[in-house]
């Protein structure tokens, strides 16, 4: 009983070993910032054109944790927007809605190297393709413009949220903080002994169709305009001169809600390799 324990115990002592020895090969921390483009995929732009790019930046904290592998903490500040105005469609032309929304983000993500290192940064291949998943979480405002002010779209209820609900017909109030899944992929260049540089392009798919406030259909405008005239103005914003049955003319149908909506952050990140490990000294 006794061997089996000292073999135990030695087994794993030789497990730490063998992973501190792993670590001080290759493994290291990366702090880096980012500057780019955020773009949105969602009702208002659901070609996804690059008419609506606009800045994004960020931070990032990384520890490659294996050869293949590194494990990243990030924070990404960015901005979307869409407007029917600039549309091809005119179905679209004619709903004229629009807004704007900042995006805050937090996220946990694993890139995979698709050329390995398993030594120490100094000896780290000069480029390498990768790509990433991950968890995170955002929060998101949307906005828009009439009489030259900005109005906060979500505590209106554009689509009847705060309506009397009695048929249980509209949607419930949207949370303006959700949770987001990044994915995409990037090159990495070696620029210096301890300088890394980030080509990135990170697709965030969200569990939300409000990005822009619109997913449904329109809510009873007459009992939306009796309980608040300015969401009701917000909320159907077609041109009565042009078009005088307002909703009807497309049916009643707001936006789509057979899939939720998206936002791109593509970016140049700049990281410096933290230097922590030190050589070990024999006396």
């Amino acid at each position: 009983m006794n061997n089996l324990k000292y073999f135990i115990t030695g087994f794993l002592l030789l497990g730490m070993f063998h992973l501190a020895e792993a670590q001080y090969r290759y493994g290291y921390f990366r702090v880096g910032v980012s500057v780019g483009a955020t773009n949105y995929l969602g009702d208002l732009d659901d070609d996804f054109t690059f008419k609506f790019t606009k800045p994004g930046v960020g931070v990032v904290g990384s520890y490659r944790f294996n050869p293949f592998m590194t494990a990243k903490l990030n924070f990404f500040q960015g901005w979307i927007s869409g407007t029917d105005a600039r549309s091809s469609d005119l179905a679209r032309n004619r709903r004229n809605l629009s807004f704007r929304s900042s995006i805050t983000e937090a996220s946990f993500t694993v890139s995979f190297d698709f050329i390995p290192s398993d030594r120490s940064y100094a000896y780290r291949p000069l480029m390498t393709p990768y790509v990433f998943g991950g968890i995170g979480i955002f929060s998101f405002n949307p906005q828009a413009k009439i009489g030259g002010q900005w109005i906060e779209l979500q505590p209106l209820g554009t689509e009847g949220q705060f309506l009397p609900d009695p048929d249980n017909r509209y949607p419930d109030p949207y949370n303006l903080t959700q949770l987001t899944f990044p994915i995409g992929a990037g090159m990495r260049f070696n620029i210096g002994r301890r300088w890394d540089l980030e080509v990135e392009a990170g697709w965030r798919k969200t569990l939300t169709d409000y990005l822009d406030d619109v997913s449904n259909l329109y809510p009873d405008l007459e009992v939306l305009r009796a309980q608040n005239p300015l969401a009701a103005q917000l909320s159907d914003r077609i041109d009565l001169n042009s078009y005088p049955e307002g909703a009807a003319v497309v049916n009643g149908i707001r936006g789509d809600q057979t899939q939720t909506d998206w936002y791109i952050y593509t970016n140049v990140t700049i990281s410096f390799i933290l230097d922590w490990v030190k050589c070990p000294t024999f006396k």
